[in-house]
């Protein structure tokens, strides 16, 4: 092999050495499979979260609102919500699998990633059959790939990377074949793939028509030395065509997507020009700090050190007839960092555009080293012990933070997620534009960017562009707890309420006056950990407590705990407060004794049906007598204009001494009820008024 022939033979496969390749890969295959649906059912995003999130409020906003526009939703910066960064394909793939399915959207992005670098495999082993490798050593090469810690983590990422990187393999093997066979099917998938490449990720597609410029370069150093000018003409014609949609299509994406970002008065920072310095590293390309950044990365993510130096003794000793494709593999890892500095440093998955090439130079070496007249025995051991290597750094540093199964998020975006409307929006200010807080909070949000949150004619602008909204809470992290004037300004201009509600950890949260009640109440029943009521909230603890207080008066959020009665009560009475329960017959109202609600009666009423249920876990028989409920008593009783009333139905609920008590209890009336009078629900303590363990709730009430 000499290196980088366009047309080196394959030779003959050794039929022993082609068994125990693919018995080697297929168990390499198998545990990536394995390793890379740990955790599959767990929300958290491990692995560079902020961007994860970034791309996954993405989906979110664009399944729940079905806007697959190209000004597609991420919801961060305020108003407009759109603020695009790669073309949504990925996006648009994830939200269709998951709308296709019923598949839960966190789950479809994984999978989408997971189907997109197995479909990278088969492109790479046809460029490796390029360069003359049998399919038994090219299978030992993938296995580097695929054992690679980087390509098991970042292969179920809700990111696009292993898209991108899907598409820029197949089109060099487009590129690569529309040179050599001159067919237009070559050049068509070149131009798709690589166009996919350049919508999805500019910058993978930068490292390919790299990879492609050197093949079109060696190729025309070929037909130079025939001194045909001719076919030095059609070979530059055939590498063009390749690459001038893919070149085109990320053009437009970019000066497209800059164009949307402008229309946002926070956007303007995130335009192309915007990050020039930062996306090319200018002023930091060799400073030590971002190397050993790079250092960290390569050890932890693609390869052990012990693999890598061992490699580069093979490369010595062995692999003489392959020096000139690993200095090129080499090359051409490097190259990258040195182009984009900064991002390959700051973004682990940034590598999963190249971090093939580095594997491909360490493969190529064991090729070396099979190709060598060491015992069979001696030389599959070695092999055996690099990719050992690889899955090593996976189950020491990887594995134990995606086997554990997690919620998503925190307690902060538990408790933000109970506390404000579902169409509302979130105002945060000291954690840059992570989208972390409200991807997990399933909300949209405006965030004022690190270094913008003390401008005031930035502020109000973007508080004047959320005109219409309603602004439901404003988190302060970090040095902006201390922020007041930022704190006066949401008050005046969005109603919050400047009174603290809570906090967690470094973030203080304050809600719209109409909800600040509500939110005392539920957090206290919650009793979320870290989650600490401020010294205000707490005073007013209790406030809607063991007093009756009138529907009508109620915050919106809280009012919803009377949904699923008709008519909603006009008053309610409660000991515990006004808030839902989820048991395994529904979602129902809370309504542990003493309740009492009252109902105004529609004209010609004449039936009720009351749906009741009291937790089993109140009188299982795991309990001391003592510790059980002795039941509840429900009553339906009709108060008259003076107060006085009328015992229509009592129904005692005792489903530890009663079977039929036991799960959904319906208690019906059916009668004449006089015109005027008010319906009471009232729930009392049991038989022998004892409260432990009433569990009780309700759920659909009926008056008609």
């Amino acid at each position: 092999m000499d290196g980088v022939s366009a047309s080196i033979a394959v030779p003959p496969s050794d039929p022993r050495e082609t068994r125990v390749a693919t018995v080697l890969f297929v168990g390499l295959m198998l545990f990536h499979a394995w390793a890379a649906t740990v955790g599959w059912r767990s929300l958290s995003l491990p692995g560079v979260e902020f961007r994860q999130a970034q791309t996954a409020l993405s989906a979110q906003f664009i399944q729940r609102e079905h806007n697959f526009s190209l000004a597609y939703p991420t919801p961060v910066l305020g108003k407009p919500w759109s603020i695009p960064m790669e073309f949504p394909l990925y996006q648009w793939t994830t939200v269709w699998l998951s709308n296709a399915t019923g598949m839960p959207l966190t789950q479809a992005g994984r999978t989408v990633s997971l189907v997109c670098f197995y479909l990278t495999l088969p492109a790479l082993y046809l460029l490796l059959a390029r360069f003359g490798l049998t399919p038994a050593r090219r299978l030992v090469v993938l296995g580097l790939v695929v054992s690679c810690p980087l390509y098991i983590h970042y292969a179920r990422a809700f990111l696009m990377e292993t898209m991108a990187l899907m598409f820029g393999a197949w089109f060099l093997l487009g590129h690569v074949n529309a040179l050599e066979r001159r067919r237009a099917g070559w050049v068509a998938l070149a131009a798709l793939a690589g166009a996919g490449a350049g919508l999805v990720k500019v910058t993978t597609l930068m490292l390919f028509l790299l990879l492609a410029l050197a093949w079109t370069l060696y190729r025309l150093g070929q037909t130079i030395r025939a001194k045909s000018a001719v076919e030095d003409f059609k070979m530059a014609a055939w590498s063009a065509a390749t690459v001038v949609v893919p070149c085109g299509a990320a053009v437009w994406w970019v000066a497209y997507s800059d164009a949307i970002k402008l229309l946002n008065p926070l956007g303007s920072y995130l335009t192309s020009a915007a990050l020039h310095d930062y996306n090319w590293g200018v002023g930091q390309r060799f400073a030590l700090s971002v190397w050993r950044d790079h250092a960290a990365i390569i050890f932890r993510e693609i390869i052990t050190l012990p693999v890598l130096l061992g490699s580069l003794a093979l490369w010595v000793l062995f692999s003489r007839r392959e020096w000139r494709l690993m200095t090129m593999c080499w090359g051409f890892f490097l190259s990258v960092q040195v182009a984009f500095p900064v991002l390959y440093a700051l973004h682990a998955y940034y590598y999963v555009a190249n971090a093939f090439l580095l594997l491909l130079a360490v493969g190529l070496a064991l090729v070396g080293l099979l190709e060598s007249k060491l015992p069979r025995i001696a030389v599959w051991v070695v092999v055996g012990l690099a990719h050992a290597g690889q899955v090593g750094v996976y189950w020491r540093l990887h594995y134990p933070v995606v086997r554990e199964w997690s919620a998503g998020g925190t307690t902060l975006t538990l408790a933000l997620r109970e506390v404000t409307e579902p169409e509302s929006v979130l105002l945060i200010v000291g954690d840059d534009w992570s989208s972390i807080i409200p991807y997990h909070a399933q909300r949209r949000a405006c965030m004022l960017p690190t270094g913008r949150e003390y401008d005031p004619e930035l502020r109000q602008r973007v508080f004047a562009g959320l005109a219409g909204e309603q602004v439901s809470a404003l988190v302060l992290q970090g040095a902006q707890r201390d922020n007041r004037e930022l704190l006066a300004a949401a008050t005046a201009t969005f109603g919050i309420d400047s009174r603290p509600v809570f906090s967690r950890e470094s973030s203080t949260v304050y809600l719209r006056k109409e909800n600040r009640q509500f939110a005392i109440q539920r957090l206290t029943d919650m009793r979320l950990p870290g989650v600490l009521l401020s010294t205000e909230s707490t005073a007013d603890q209790g406030s809607l407590l063991k007093r009756e207080a009138p529907v009508a008066a109620l915050p919106p959020l809280m009012r919803e705990a009377f949904a699923r009665m008709s008519p909603e009560p006009v008053r309610f009475y409660s000991t515990f407060g006004a808030g839902t329960v989820v048991t395994p017959v529904g979602v129902m109202f809370n309504a542990h004794p003493d309740t009492r609600l009252w109902f105004e009666l529609p004209r010609g009423a004449s039936t009720v049906s009351v749906e009741c249920y009291l937790a089993e876990a109140a009188y299982q028989n795991t309990l001391a007598a003592n510790e059980q409920t002795d039941g509840v008593s429900v009553s339906l009783q009709l108060q008259q204009p003076d107060g006085s009333r009328q015992p229509l139905v009592t129904r005692p609920i005792e489903p530890a001494t009663r079977p039929t008590d036991r799960g959904l209890v319906l208690l019906e009336y059916a009668g004449m009820i006089p015109a005027g009078a008010t319906l009471v629900i009232e729930v009392l303590p049991g038989s022998h008024g004892n409260y432990t363990r009433d569990w009780f709730s309700l759920g659909r009430i009926e008056i008609k």
